[in-house]
């Protein structure tokens, strides 16, 4: 009964699912490509094909969780040489997240939740067992998981305490949900107690993988060629990354409050819809911003730039003399700050950090980050990195550390995949 009314809640939300896309194609007309997909019509060409294959199938549904499964698709792809690996998402940036070049992956969008597309999807690519990342939680796709008897586990999965009050309202659907799954593995602790507040079902704790996240191959050339263009010598650079709405404004001030010449401020908003109003900001101060996409030949060291491209924010944080998390400031809840840390880049973090609470709050332990509660704060540490010469080596080393000590979630999955090859 319960399922039921979730799939008449699905049904009553498509138009506005649908409506939302149609309103990001006005901007970004490539939205509407492989629109089929999203309701499970595919060419029945290939049909055949996929009932000849043996397929793993990940749920990525954004960049992050696309990101965090490059090494271990790497793995896979060695280890089981005729296995195939189908990659589905829920957004765009997702989907055009950089994977492993292989003729054996294949990337879809995962159709809505309803009945009969999540049906059409499993039994047209009928895949050997299915990981969903992080807490993905879509009930009719794990109801017809559980009836086509195809195991499914939710790995690398984090619950906040945010998170878990919304289900809370729900808990007995949620637990029956929950229930059909094969396994959960989660990050940490605290998302270990959140998930038990909701299920009695089989969790483990196997760590985040994305520690194991890796720059891909030839970054740090792209890096340096970066610096090269924006004519960067011995500059101090504040990259902000997937920055929110509300958060440029701040830091704009912040660095008009600084007044420093040997200041440059890079802004790379999370969505890409947000370029033109970002631009904005600036165009209304009457202050020059660099488009990192049109970047032609410099005469001077721009003061501030724009990180309009998608897929590259390794390239955008490699610059970096501090890297911002975005989200982090506003409470948007804070993005994973692995990406700078790996690349051996001083990272500051504000307040809204319930996304990844576990993960900063053992960094900060572990003092491989600054902290800062306002804007104010955020000051105070980029004078104090000015004053002391931009690099503080007891951050960096420790960081390094921390990351080395929280790896091993990879060869768990690789361990659980191979239950099933």
């Amino acid at each position: 009964m319960h399922l039921f009314i979730y799939e008449i809640i699905i049904l009553c939300l498509m138009p506005f699912a649908l409506a939302k896309i149609l309103y990001r194609a006005l901007i970004n007309p490539t939205q509407l490509k492989y629109l089929n997909e999203r309701f499970a019509f595919y060419s029945q060409d290939k049909k055949a094909l996929w009932e000849s294959r043996q397929t793993i199938w990940f749920h990525c549904v954004s960049v992050g969780e696309t990101k965090a499964i490059f090494n271990l698709i790497v793995i896979l792809l060695k280890r089981h040489p005729k296995t195939y690996f189908l990659i589905s998402h829920g957004t765009l940036t997702g989907r055009n997240t950089k994977l492993p070049n292989s003729s054996r992956i294949h990337r879809t969008y995962l159709p809505y939740d309803t009945k009969r597309a999540t049906k059409r999807f499993l039994f047209y690519f009928q895949p050997k067992m299915g990981l969903i990342l992080e807490t993905e939680l879509w009930f009719n796709l794990i109801n017809q998981c559980k009836l086509q008897k195809i195991p499914l586990h939710l790995i690398n999965a984090r619950l906040s305490r945010k998170s878990l009050s919304k289900y809370l309202s729900f808990r007995e659907f949620s637990n029956a949900g929950l229930s059909q799954l094969n396994s959960i593995y989660v990050q940490s602790k605290e998302d270990l107690d959140n998930f038990r507040s909701l299920t009695e079902s089989n969790i483990k704790i196997m760590g985040n993988i994305k520690f194991e996240s890796t720059p891909p191959k030839g970054t740090r050339q792209k890096i340096n060629q970066f610096k090269k263009k924006l004519k960067i010598t011995n500059q101090f650079v504040l990259v902000a990354g997937s920055t929110r709405p509300g958060e440029e404004k701040l830091l704009l001030e912040l660095v008009k409050k600084l007044n420093r010449k040997d200041l440059i401020l890079v802004l790379a908003p999370r969505h890409p819809e947000r370029f033109i109003e970002v631009e904005k900001i600036f165009k209304e101060q009457n202050l020059k911003i660099i488009r990192k996409s049109t970047l032609g030949k410099l005469k001077e060291v721009p003061k501030y730039i724009l990180g309009d491209t998608m897929g590259e924010l390794y390239e955008i944080y490699g610059i970096a003399s501090l890297a911002v998390i975005g989200g982090s400031i506003l409470d948007y809840g804070g993005q994973n700050p692995i990406e700078p840390m790996s690349l051996n880049i001083q990272t500051a973090v504000g307040p809204s950090v319930y996304n990844f609470k576990d993960l900063v709050s053992l960094a900060e332990k572990h003092n491989a980050i600054f902290r800062f509660n306002n804007i104010a704060q955020l000051d105070n540490i980029i004078k104090n990195l000015l004053n002391e010469g931009q690099v503080n080596q007891d951050i960096l080393r420790n960081a390094r550390q921390y990351i080395k000590k929280s790896s091993g979630g990879t060869n768990k999955i690789v361990r659980l995949v191979n239950q099933y090859l």
